[in-house]
């Protein structure tokens, strides 16, 4: 048998990663933002609420859910369907949902004569979205509320500097997750007392002004809305080859 004539099946780039990332388990994480009012009745509505549908997804999704005077900061990590689900839930509960205005303060949330539910929270904003990470560095699901006070000093956002910004933020939101992690080391039930660990690691916490700049008004341009993120990450994908715009080839013009 002739060798120059035995096809050789070749190695693509491809095939490697493939083969890399073949039975592994990943897990992606993304950081969100929201207003809310700055009344712990409503955040613990957004709190039931949540706790509430991911225990009906076996708890698969972690996360820390903080809350900054009327503004929220949200981390999400767990495999990426879920994350799409608990985002899509986010949304339900907005002002653009359900077209009716946001819960008052001091108010109890509850359906007005129509049946309808009033709004938890405004519209959502995606921050970050990541994939394929071979590391958990949340610890099931937590809500605190941050014990910091705004200074005024904050960087203003910019085209220029708006990735570095969120990227600190979200790196900060990390280094808080670790350490939790390593101060529930050794506890009996680390689940029950979590909320109080976070706590106890809030000076890794971004600033409240670091947090104030990344929902502010004039960086809500530089973020996606849900509808914008649902069209680009969650909706199905629809390929047309090239080949299908050319043929048939459109019949000759006729004057």
């Amino acid at each position: 048998m002739d060798e120059l004539a035995m096809e050789t099946k070749r190695t693509a780039l491809l095939d490697r990663l493939e083969g890399q990332l073949k039975a592994q388990n990943f897990t992606s994480r993304l950081l969100f933002s929201f207003n809310c009012t700055d009344d712990r009745k409503v955040q613990r509505a957004i709190d039931q609420e949540f706790s509430e549908w991911r225990k009906s997804r076996f708890e698969a999704l972690n996360g820390i859910l903080l809350y900054t005077q009327s503004v929220a900061l949200h981390l999400l990590e767990g495999p990426t369907e879920l994350i799409f689900k608990a985002l899509e839930l986010f949304h339900s509960l907005s002002a653009e949902m359900r077209k009716v205005p946001e819960v008052q303060v001091g108010t109890t949330p509850r359906p007005n004569e129509k049946g309808e539910l009033p709004a938890l929270l405004s519209a959502v904003r995606i921050l970050h979205f990541t994939e394929l990470h071979g590391v958990r560095v949340l610890r099931s699901w937590s809500s605190m509320v941050h014990p910091g006070r705004p200074t005024g000093t904050q960087m203003p956002m910019e085209e220029a500097n708006c990735h570095e910004l969120v990227f600190s933020g979200y790196q900060k939101m990390l280094r808080l997750c670790l350490k939790v992690q390593k101060l529930s080391e050794g506890e009996a039930d680390p689940d029950s007392s979590l909320p109080k660990t976070y706590k106890k690691a809030a000076d890794e916490l971004p600033s409240v002004d670091e947090v104030l700049v990344l929902v502010g008004r004039t960086s809500a341009e530089f973020f996606f809305t849900y509808p914008e993120f649902e069209k680009v990450f969650m909706a199905p994908f629809q390929l047309v080859l090239h080949s299908e715009l050319l043929w048939p080839m459109p019949p000759a013009l006729s004057y």
